[in-house]
C-alpha cells in the first residue's frame, strides 16, 4: 500500500525508494516491537508457559503442608518429577514410588475419596486433601466410595497390577483442586526425596557408648516388636498418622514445637511405628536391604525417620537437630552419623 506526503501524485521511484517519512515509522514501529518484547521477556505473564507455571505451584508449597503421611513406609523415589516444558509434550508430572503389588496405600492427609476407577486402562484413585489438593494413584484400588472421608495416615486402597516401571511402582500425581490443572512435585509435600532402610547385615553388633549415641530403642511393656497395640501407642500431634510410645511422643511434640519456633514449620516425619506386616512388606520391597521382620528399631514405636532438611548432613535442620534434640530425649545413633558404619541423617531414636 503506497504512502501519501500530501500530494495525490507519486511517481513509481518514489515507492520503490522509501522516503525520511517511512523510515521514520519503520523505525518507530521496530523500536515499540523491541520494547514490548523486552518487557514480555521480563514479566513473562502473557506467555507463561506450564513449565513456568509449575515452577511457581512448586514453590508455592508451603512448609506447613510438609507434614503429609508418605502413601508406602520407607517411601522411595525411583524416578523424580519432570513436567514437559509444553503442556501437549511428554513428561513425568510426578513421582514413582517403589511398591510392591497389594501393598496397603496410606492417605497423605486427610481428605474424601474423588475417584475410583480405569484411566487409560490404569486401575486408579484420586484423593481431595482438606488443604486443597488432588491426588491420584496409579496403578491404585479402593473399596471405598465416591465422597467417602478417611483421617491422614488411615489405608484407603492397595497397590494394583501392572506399572510402566520396571518393577512394581505406583505413581503419585499432585494438583490444586481449584484453577488450571497444574501439576506440582509431590516430592515437596513430604519434607525428602527417599527414605533407605538399614541393612541389617551392616548394623553394629555393638552400640557406641556415649551420652548422644546410645540407641534407645528397645523391648518394653512385654510387647513383641511391630506387635504393639495402638491402645499403647500416641499419635504425633506435629505429624497426623503417624504413632510412637506415648512418652516419646510427648517428648517428640514438644522438641516439634520448639524446631517450628526456629525454622516456621514442624518436624516432618516420614515414618515411626511399623507394625510387623509393614516390615513384611518392606522386606518384599527390599530384600536384604529390610531388617528381619520382628528386628526393625520403628518395630518398638521409639525411631523416626525424618525429612524437611534434617535428612541431610550438614544443613541448618540437622544442625540443629544435633545441638537440641538430646534435650527432649531423642538421639542420633552412632551407627547413623556421618561418621558412622551407615550414615543416615534421617534416622533419630528416643532413648529409654
Amino acid at each position: 500500500m503506497a504512502l501519501f506526503t500530501g500530494s495525490a501524485h507519486i511517481d513509481r521511484s518514489s515507492r520503490l525508494r522509501p522516503g525520511p517519512t517511512s523510515r521514520r515509522l519503520r523505525l518507530l514501529l521496530a523500536g515499540s516491537l523491541l520494547a514490548f518484547t523486552l518487557t514480555v521477556a521480563e514479566v513473562g505473564v502473557p506467555f507463561a508457559s506450564p513449565a513456568a507455571t509449575s515452577a511457581a505451584a512448586t514453590a508455592s508449597v508451603s512448609e506447613a503442608e510438609q507434614t503429609w503421611v508418605s502413601p508406602v513406609p520407607a517411601m522411595e523415589i525411583i524416578e523424580a518429577f519432570d513436567p514437559p516444558i509444553e503442556a501437549w509434550l511428554k513428561g513425568h508430572r510426578g513421582i514413582d514410588v517403589l511398591t510392591v503389588s497389594g501393598e496397603p496405600v496410606r492417605a497423605p492427609a486427610a481428605g474424601t475419596i474423588r475417584f475410583r476407577g480405569s484411566v487409560a486402562g490404569t486401575a486408579t484413585v484420586s484423593i481431595v486433601t482438606d488443604s486443597g489438593h488432588v491426588v491420584s494413584f496409579q496403578p491404585a484400588e479402593t473399596e471405598l466410595k465416591k465422597g467417602e472421608r478417611f483421617a491422614a495416615g488411615e489405608e484407603i486402597g492397595t497397590v494394583g497390577e501392572g506399572s510402566h516401571c520396571d518393577d512394581s511402582c505406583l505413581h503419585v500425581g499432585v494438583w490444586a483442586a481449584q484453577g488450571d490443572k497444574v501439576y506440582i512435585d509431590p516430592a515437596g509435600f513430604f519434607g525428602q526425596e527417599e527414605s533407605i532402610l538399614l541393612p541389617l547385615s551392616r548394623k553394629p553388633a555393638k552400640e557406641p557408648t556415649g551420652d548422644s549415641t546410645t540407641s534407645g530403642a528397645g523391648a518394653w511393656g512385654g510387647h513383641r516388636n511391630g506387635r504393639i497395640p495402638a491402645a499403647a501407642m500416641c499419635t504425633l500431634d506435629s505429624a497426623p498418622g503417624q504413632m510412637l510410645r506415648c512418652d516419646a511422643q510427648k517428648a517428640f511434640d514438644r522438641m516439634s514445637h520448639a524446631y517450628e519456633a526456629r525454622f516456621s514449620s514442624p518436624i516432618s516425619v516420614t515414618d515411626a511405628y511399623r507394625d510387623y506386616d509393614t516390615q513384611v512388606i518392606l522386606k518384599k520391597r527390599k530384600g536384604r536391604m529390610a531388617a528381619t521382620p520382628g528386628t526393625s528399631n520403628h518395630g518398638w514405636a521409639l525411631a523416626v525417620d525424618l525429612g524437611g532438611g534434617i535428612n541431610s548432613f550438614g544443613s541448618a535442620q540437622h544442625r540443629w537437630m544435633r545441638a537440641n534434640a538430646p534435650k527432649f530425649g531423642w538421639i542420633h545413633p552412632g551407627w547413623a552419623r556421618q561418621s558412622g558404619s551407615l550414615p543416615e541423617p534421617w534416622h533419630w531414636e528416643f532413648r529409654q
